[in-house]
């Protein structure tokens, strides 16, 4: 009895000494993946960077214990159907990943509907800073803790033309767009929803500011779309020859149509800036129903693996251009025209306050209607 005694003992001392000796880290990864096991799902609400069947099914391969459930859509149509069914106490998303251009994701953070990402954050390859751009984790909100912005695609300059009828040498900057000779002939595309990501960008660009932004409203006769599919018809079809803000030119271009963006390189003003224009993020919902296995998804997802699929996922399946934040998966596959240059440094600019361009943006559109 003593002998079975001393045997017990040994083997409990044994399980001690062994969870004393893991990390803190390893831990706080049982502890979250015990309670994944438990939930059993996760909700993934967002457009095609957190929704595509490959990201799922990879993740499914890894984690087959956590069932997921995805809620495709734009941020500007899923945020309103998020905050409407928490106030009638619904609480069915645990995490959003999307776009973060425009208004919408800015005003979903400002809903106070986001918990903070950061302490979510556990295996050591996603916690450490130097994986990622600028040696540190880059958030779109100003606390550096809600938004967790994983594309560092080179920021497009929201400026697209039709290449048989602009000669981009014409263009060094943007104030060229104010020439007589495009009078009447650029088209603006705005989001339902959200807004022009360009003018939030035009209204804070030291550069440009408001003063362009006002000129640019009042003195070149600018026509305003809401259909996307229409707007990338007009630039093709040469009905317009410059649009700012037209979607799927990557797209249209592939098909052989006459359009393309113009290059930061024309642009001045928009050398090496890296923005939430044409970028995603990442975002914990709170009182997530399913919190223990949001934080496996959003370790996974900003791990190495994860990181890989959703840019291979993205680049040839999606064919939107998109380069990742971290800097230690393959970047061979990245479009050209997302591709950051190794070893040139960026700018990452985070949300711009949308308010006062929005502002500017509905007097003077109204005034001129009035004319």
């Amino acid at each position: 009895m003593a002998t079975l005694v001393l045997a017990l003992s040994f083997v409990l001392l044994a399980k001690a000494v062994g969870a004393e000796s893991k990390q803190p880290w390893q831990q706080e990864w049982e502890k979250v993946t015990a309670g994944a096991k438990k939930e059993g799902e996760v909700r993934l609400w967002g457009d095609q960077e957190i929704t595509h069947p490959d990201i799922v099914a990879a993740f499914s391969r890894q984690y087959p214990y956590i069932k997921v459930v995805t809620v495709t859509g734009r941020v500007g149509d899923l945020m309103p159907r998020i905050i409407a069914e928490r106030r009638a106490g619904k609480y069915l998303a645990d995490l959003y990943s999307g776009g973060l251009g425009g208004r919408a994701f800015y005003d979903f953070m400002r809903a106070g509907v986001l918990d903070p990402i950061k302490p979510a954050l556990i295996l050591p390859e996603v916690v450490d800073g130097s994986k990622w751009l600028n040696g540190e984790h880059p958030y779109a909100d100003a606390e550096k803790q809600f938004v967790f912005m994983y594309e560092g695609s080179v920021a497009g300059v929201g400026l697209h033309y039709n290449t048989s009828l602009v000669d981009v040498k014409e263009f060094k900057s943007y104030w060229d767009l104010l020439k007589p000779k495009w009078k009447g002939k650029i088209l603006l595309f705005e989001r339902p929803g959200t807004g022009s990501p360009s003018m939030v960008r035009f209204y804070h660009n030291p550069q440009l500011g408001p003063d362009f932004l006002r000129r640019l409203l009042t003195e070149t006769e600018l026509v305003i779309s809401q259909d996307r599919r229409q707007s990338s018809d007009w630039l093709a079809s040469g009905r317009f020859p410059i649009c700012i803000d037209c979607g799927d030119t990557d797209r249209a271009k592939k098909q052989g149509l006459p359009v393309d963006e113009f290059s930061p390189d024309n642009l001045k003003e928009a050398v090496n800036e890296i923005s939430t224009s044409g970028n995603s993020g990442l975002a914990l919902i709170n009182n997530a129903p399913h919190s223990s296995a949001a934080g496996v998804f959003i370790n996974w997802f900003l791990s190495r693996d994860g990181q890989t699929v959703w840019q291979e996922a993205m680049n040839i399946k999606v064919a939107e251009p998109s380069d990742s934040m971290r800097i230690d998966i393959p970047k061979d596959k990245v479009s050209p025209s997302a591709r950051r240059e190794e070893g040139r440094k960026y700018r990452v600019t985070g949300f711009l306050d949308p308010d006062p361009p929005a502002k500017m943006f509905k007097e003077l559109m109204s005034k001129e209607k009035r004319k």
